[in-house]
């Protein structure tokens, strides 16, 4: 699969005439907890040649390429560089991700390292708990009816509130993986063998497949939820500068 979406990327590039300057996976494969007919969510950075950012219009910032590929579903959406750069300067979560993702599919050079490090820099928790929030409440809406859930809804509700709670109460960048967020919770035996069980169960599940609310679990998104709503509260919006970026961003070029 490596080999065919490397291919694919190669193809996106050649097309687009880009350098793609990292790929990597997203969605449920990157964040550990894949069913057996997840797609496949690539997610790319690219650039376009120097000159093109010399012109009167603005490059194309967003790319997406969807592709059936030996049965698989492979969906490819790519950031220009300097929306990238944009986007980590406003603590938008996405980039934060992407840079963390455990499954790499290109990379120029030590792109991905380099990024990285200017990347706590403009890292704001209010910002961060702000989207995180925002991903629960529109996962609750879409994903619970009559005292039910869609599974998979479930870890789009649990992953972005544990993410929440690890920059409200530790104020760093939270990780991509579900595992590590996990952590969090190991004083709370009944609530880990529950989400435990349920990972078992989300690994084997068919897509659209709907299970009973778990008492302890909601009880638990509740409580975590309003308190990171608080939390987040009482942080301040972090002001940065674009220097050390703009200087990355010639770099590249």
């Amino acid at each position: 699969m490596q080999d065919l979406i490397r291919g694919h990327l190669r193809r996106i590039a050649e097309k687009h005439a880009i350098r793609i300057l990292y790929a990597c996976e997203t969605g449920s494969r990157g964040w550990g907890f894949a069913s057996p007919d997840s797609d496949y969510d690539v997610r790319f950075i690219y650039a376009f040649p120097a000159e093109c950012y010399l012109s009167v219009d603005e490059p194309k910032d967003t790319l997406t390429e969807l592709f059936e590929d030996q049965g698989e579903i492979l969906d490819f959406n790519g950031w220009e560089l300097r929306k990238t750069l944009r986007h980590l300067r406003k603590s938008n979560a996405t980039p934060f991700e992407w840079l963390q993702s455990p499954i790499v599919y290109e990379q120029e050079g030590d792109f991905r390292n380099q990024l990285w490090n200017l990347a706590p820099s403009y890292f704001a928790p209010r910002a961060a708990i702000h989207h995180y929030l925002g991903i629960c409440h529109n996962s609750i809406k879409t994903g619970i009816a009559d005292g039910h859930i869609n599974i998979k809804k479930y870890f789009y509700i649990l992953r972005p509130l544990l993410a929440a709670m690890w920059a409200a109460d530790r104020q760093t960048i939270p990780p991509m993986e579900f595992e590590p967020l996990l952590s969090q919770i190991e004083h709370k035996p009944e609530l880990m063998a529950a989400i435990r069980q349920l990972l078992k169960e989300k690994e084997q599940a068919v897509e659209g497949q709907v299970i009973p609310l778990i008492p302890v679990i909601q009880a638990f998104i509740a409580l975590e939820m309003e308190r990171c709503r608080e939390a987040g509260e009482t942080l301040d919006k972090k002001q940065v500068e674009s220097g050390a970026l703009d200087v990355f961003f010639r770099g590249v070029l």
